[in-house]
């Protein structure tokens, strides 16, 4: 059987081409690589940390095969090949770790779970009703809700909220709950010079176990001018200052920056988002209709265990409202 014979490197205009397409595809890949390093610690950084892995991916596959069709079998074609291809795969993770559910089916949660939601309606006026009757739809046990405008005023709160569950509105944000409210403050709510408003609110709720479920609701500036490694420094003061009355066991809200940065680190606490396996769906959610990032988080911590998560379209506000579902804590005796 005659060898198969070794594709030839193109030339002329098509090789012109191909290295027009080629290098300034591994020009990015480079930048990207830089980006994933630095993540969002600066303006630049975060400005490709931010773009979409799933387009990053699809660029990158593109100029490796351009590579592998156009320049032949010579060792520095080979290797720039190779490159593009590992930096494809690494994208491919990052957009199939963060922003894609692998559940088949959404977690059904059973009497010893606790379905915990939240959603920013952005200030709902008018409209207030409409979005509280759309947020019953996936409340859950307990829901957060940053930036409630209207939705919690008594005429519009007695229209759309269940019966059974407790409300209380802190102004910048609400919750509604079916489990014991125990406690509920804003811890801090500060305007930062050239950063933005920050604000955290401290939320405490009985599980079905009886054991207390410590929620730290934030939220944190939009600006995408804001370096989030300087937000972070920010938090960090602030949570410095603040001294959180106990280990959060849910770190929730619009946290204004996507999976990996430092804000979420600063914030965690020992927490964690769903792993995509006890995830399903599409998880990002800003922006609405069509969602490309994943900034609003939920974090969870070791007394609780992830069964599920996934996001909804409500039909009102740029974001898409986040669920959980997670097994009751233990009531330590």
């Amino acid at each position: 059987m005659a060898p198969k014979p070794a594709r030839q490197p193109l030339n002329g205009w098509a090789f012109a081409l191909a290295v027009m397409v080629v290098l300034p595809v591994s020009l990015i890949a480079v930048i990207w690589i830089a980006a994933q390093i630095a993540r969002d610690q600066w303006v630049w950084s975060q400005c490709v940390f931010w773009v979409p892995a799933w387009m990053m991916c699809a660029v990158f596959a593109f100029g490796a095969w351009v590579a592998r069709r156009s320049f032949g079998t010579p060792l520095p074609a080979r290797v720039l090949c190779i490159a593009l291809t590992a930096v494809t795969v690494w994208s491919a993770a990052r957009f199939l770790r963060h922003d894609v559910g692998w559940q088949p089916v959404a977690a059904s949660a059973t009497s010893d779970d606790v379905v915990i939601s939240h959603w920013n309606p952005q200030w709902p006026g008018d409209h207030a009703l409409a979005c509280g009757r759309a947020l019953v739809e996936v409340m859950g046990d307990v829901a957060i809700i940053s930036g409630p405008g209207s939705m919690f005023r008594t005429a519009a709160r007695e229209e759309w909220l269940p019966d059974g569950m407790r409300s209380v509105d802190l102004g910048v944000v609400a919750i509604a709950s079916r489990l014991p409210i125990v406690e509920c403050r804003v811890l801090c709510h500060e305007s930062m010079p050239r950063i933005g408003t920050v604000w955290l609110a401290w939320m405490v709720v009985q599980s079905p176990t009886g054991a207390p479920i410590h929620i730290l609701a934030v939220d944190m500036p939009s600006a995408p001018w804001v370096a989030r490694g300087r937000l972070a420094n920010a938090v960090h003061d602030v949570l410095r200052r603040v001294a959180l009355p106990a280990a959060p066991d849910v770190v929730v809200g619009d946290f204004n920056c996507t999976p990996g940065s430092w804000v979420i680190a600063e914030l965690a606490n020992g927490c964690s988002p769903a792993p995509p396996w006890r995830a399903s769906g599409w998880l990002c959610t800003f922006e609405r209709p069509w969602a490309l990032l994943r900034i609003d988080q939920m974090l969870a911590g070791g007394r609780l265990a992830w069964r599920g998560y996934r996001t909804f379209d409500l039909g009102f506000s740029e974001h898409r409202a986040q669920q959980g579902v997670l097994t009751s804590p233990r009531l330590e005796k």
